[in-house]
């Protein structure tokens, strides 16, 4: 592919990526859905965990696999349309703009104004000052991404490195605090509520995915992209553990439920360290999932649009920042909007974990035909799932991604089951009409543009 495909430059290396991977996972998982899971399943939750990674590692070492053999613009959307169905792409990324727009940013957003705030005790937040104060730190992300991706980069490895530090800070200071007692009884809800839990906290391992958004930003991908993986998902998997153990065992899982972590930090850290945990940890940890998502989240965006399937001069990137300002600019204004609707607790949370798992359905089913369609790239891919992980990873991803949509749907109210379907019948109305209507003015630039990325991908390196 070309190295500036949409005017994106090759700004990433290895460090910012795993920056970028680790950053928008951590944040989501252990300080914004732990308190839900807590909730759902409670001393089981670290046991949550690993089972929502189950579907994670085979998702992630399947797309390790397509992302190092083709680096590309918003290959979440792009491998899915050429090498399966352009129709159930678009549908998974719409069902995706959902869970960002009405999910994941108001969700972050908030929480990490919650996170904030509670730093200074004697202060007292309205609702609606938390909502002002999460749409002022989403534009600050907003603006810092419409600049320059480069910078963003930076900006994300550093608070990662300090995130990281925090959080290895509260595990050492809060391990050794761990009450037995507090584990019992292990499974609160039974069997359904564990599942539950693990169905929600699958979107709290995502972040990685990122990877094969970047394809076109990532310096040596045939290297970076599956190495990124193989550091970021067992680091995070293992902090998540280890936090897990302790927000669970210092307290009674019944005080911890939907509860932030600063209930834990307080009884475990001093003040001072109270507040380092807070702003350096829980609230650097949700700041970089918002930043880190605008980098990467808009980029299947600028493919549909260039397939024509969205207005195309959404595709356009800034002449000298080299942004999908455009773009980026529709979502930070919406998700603004998310931020002061009425929504019960917890839908926030389910909208993200399906949003973040729809997309994948299509992608799966992709990598499942990626060998037989293209057999000379396949050969030549620096990453390769053999024999039977060929057929296990994706499918097993497939099957666990439905079952968790399942279980994640299972948790909204009526009126939010409508505005999900809802919404998936626009975007389903939306696709049909688009492609009527090119087809009437004899426009095909999707066939074209799958065409020409065939053709490309064909060529082995």
């Amino acid at each position: 592919m070309s190295e500036n495909e949409f005017g994106l430059k090759r700004s990433l290396g290895l460090g910012s990526l795993i920056a970028v991977e680790i950053g928008t996972t951590i944040g989501a998982g252990i300080f914004v859905l732990i308190g839900m899971g807590i909730k759902l399943t409670g001393p089981s939750v670290p046991l949550a965990f690993i089972i929502a990674a189950v579907p994670i590692i085979m998702i992630m070492l399947s797309l390790a696999m397509v992302g190092s053999a083709i680096p590309c613009a918003g290959g979440t959307y792009r491998y899915a349309s050429r090498l399966f169905s352009p129709g159930w792409s678009f549908f998974g990324v719409w069902g995706f703009a959902l869970g960002t727009i009405v999910g994941a940013f108001p969700l972050y957003s908030i929480k990490a104004a919650e996170y904030f705030l509670s730093a200074f005790p004697s202060f007292h937040p309205s609702p609606l000052t938390i909502k002002i104060a999460g749409a002022a730190i989403l534009t600050i992300f907003y603006l810092a991404n419409l600049r320059d991706l480069k910078l963003a980069g930076y900006v994300q490895a550093l608070m990662v490195v300090v995130l990281i530090g925090a959080l290895i800070y509260f595990g050492a200071a809060g391990i050794g605090q761990v009450k037995p007692q507090n584990f019992t009884p292990f499974f609160a809800h039974g069997p359904l509520g564990l599942f539950s839990a693990a169905a929600i906290l699958t979107f709290s391992l995502l972040g990685s995915n990122s990877v094969i958004e970047l394809g076109a930003e990532i310096k040596n991908p045939g290297r970076n992209v599956p190495l990124s993986l193989l550091i970021a998902i067992p680091t995070v998997t293992l902090l998540y553990i280890i936090i897990a153990i302790v927000a669970v065992g210092v307290m009674p899982w019944e005080q911890a439920a939907g509860k932030l972590l600063n209930e834990q930090a307080a009884i475990i850290l001093g003040p001072i360290g109270f507040r380092f945990f807070i702003l350096a940890g829980a609230f650097l940890a949700i700041t970089t999932t918002i930043n880190g998502t605008f980098m990467w989240a808009t980029k299947s965006v600028l493919v549909v649009a260039d397939d024509r399937l969205l207005p195309p001069w959404l595709s356009k990137v800034h002449p000298v920042h080299h942004t999908p300002h455009r773009f980026l600019t529709i979502v930070w204004a919406l998700s603004v909007a998310s931020l002061f609707m009425n929504v019960p607790y917890g839908t926030f949370e389910v909208f993200s974990s399906i949003g973040s798992l729809i997309i994948f359905i299509p992608v799966m089913i992709a990598v499942l035909r990626f060998r037989k369609l293209l057999p000379a790239k396949y050969e030549s891919a620096p990453f390769r799932l053999k024999g039977i992980l060929y057929y296990l990873c994706p499918g097993m991803g497939l099957l666990l991604s439905v079952m968790a949509m399942v279980m994640c749907l299972a948790q909204l109210t009526p009126r939010w089951m409508g505005f999900f379907l809802a919404w998936l019948i626009a975007g389903a109305a939306l696709y049909f009409l688009i492609r009527r209507h090119n087809k009437k003015q004899g426009h095909d630039h999707l066939n074209q543009n799958i065409r020409r990325d065939l053709a490309a991908w064909s060529k082995s390196e």
